[in-house]
């Protein structure tokens, strides 16, 4: 993901490079003053916790954007907007090296909601259609998280013929239910991405981190596909 985020970043620079020199004049006619922007995205998000396996959430999620032109003389823009997204993780987990062997299944689910600030600059490439490179900061909070867990252990003497079950449901945010390994409500991170637009109609990727986790030993990456209608 760190690859994705420099291929981002790299775009970014080789679209803003023409629309100072041969595109000017045209970007500064076709540049609104502002634009609004209504996504549905999937949301590949990585928790990558020290000293273990990653793990992959996948999710969706619905947004709304708007962006203000700041410069009259370049397409260029600040923006804000809002996001809900919705994160899944099933896993099952079998340890078979004793006489009583254990599986465990968990399932996993986030809701958050996310806050970015960015600065874009829209640039013309051909009618109708527009490369928009953007580096943003995301404020997000985690309005639920929680982690259920379903623990069999198989018998020794019947050989699995009969097992004890065990199920939980953890708020991974209750300093009651997680200890000190209780996860923060409030992240604040980083974002690049880079948006084609198509007589009207938005394709967009982007890649980011937080500088604040979700724990201290709890990394994230959020990679996000979208499809937007701008209007």
């Amino acid at each position: 993901m760190k690859r994705t985020a420099t291929l981002l970043a790299a775009a970014a620079l080789m679209c803003a490079l023409p629309a100072t020199v041969g595109f000017k004049a045209s970007a500064q006619s076709d540049a609104p003053q502002h634009i609004q922007k209504a996504s549905v995205f999937y949301d590949l998000t990585t928790l990558y916790p020290k000293g273990a396996d990653n793990s992959y959430f996948n999710g969706f999620g619905l947004g709304y954007n708007i962006d203000f032109r700041v410069s009259d003389a370049l397409p260029l823009y600040v923006g804000t907007g809002l996001d809900l997204r919705f994160l899944f993780n099933n896993e099952t987990i079998i340890d078979a090296d004793n006489y009583n062997p254990l599986e465990v299944k968990t399932k996993t689910r986030f809701i958050n909601l996310n806050l970015p600030v960015n600065v874009s600059y829209r640039v013309p490439v051909a009618q109708g259609f527009y490369l928009t490179p953007q580096l943003g900061l995301d404020l997000r909070a985690q309005l639920d998280g929680r982690l259920q867990t379903n623990a069999s252990v198989a018998g020794p003497e019947s050989f699995g013929l009969y097992s004890t079950t065990t199920q939980n449901d953890y708020n991974l945010f209750s300093k009651d239910d997680m200890g000190d390994a209780h996860y923060r409500r409030f992240q604040f991170g980083w974002h690049a991405a880079l948006n084609f637009e198509y007589n009207r109609f938005n394709l967009g990727l982007s890649y980011g981190t937080d500088f604040v986790k979700l724990h201290k030993n709890l990394g994230a990456g959020h990679f996000l596909v979208s499809l937007g209608y701008v209007f």
